[in-house]
């Protein structure tokens, strides 16, 4: 984790080693029911939530912490109830990790999506 190249996203999260195309990183969190009172009480993290069938993955961790980007270098992957993060090309380390958020992220975030990219 580092401070992300792009400008005023905040942090970033960057390859520690070599990674490459097909690795996975998990995505570690709290899978709550869409619509619960869990996911009511959690709104303040709707940013950062996956969609996981009828559940809602509340990110904890490094899985939070990666950009948005429009040529993303991973692709979010589910399996049953599980999210992994998987590359989608060689990535050297030191390179900072990005994937696509889906346009309701920044409906939520009520975001411009070509402001928030790198």
């Amino acid at each position: 984790m580092d401070v992300s190249t792009i400008s005023g996203a905040g942090n970033g999260l960057f390859a520690k080693i070599p990674l490459s195309e097909g690795d996975r990183l998990e995505v570690i969190g709290v899978l709550v029911p869409a619509g619960s009172a869990s996911d009511v009480c959690s709104r303040y993290a709707d940013r950062y939530k996956f969609r996981v069938g009828d559940f809602l993955l509340i990110p904890l961790g490094f899985g939070g912490m990666v950009n948005h980007s429009e040529r993303p270098n991973v692709e979010k992957v589910i399996e049953g109830h599980s999210v992994y993060l998987r590359t989608t090309r060689p990535i050297p380390a030191g390179e900072e990790l990005f994937f696509r958020y889906g346009d309701h992220y920044f409906e939520v975030a009520e975001i411009n999506p070509e402001s928030f990219s790198s």
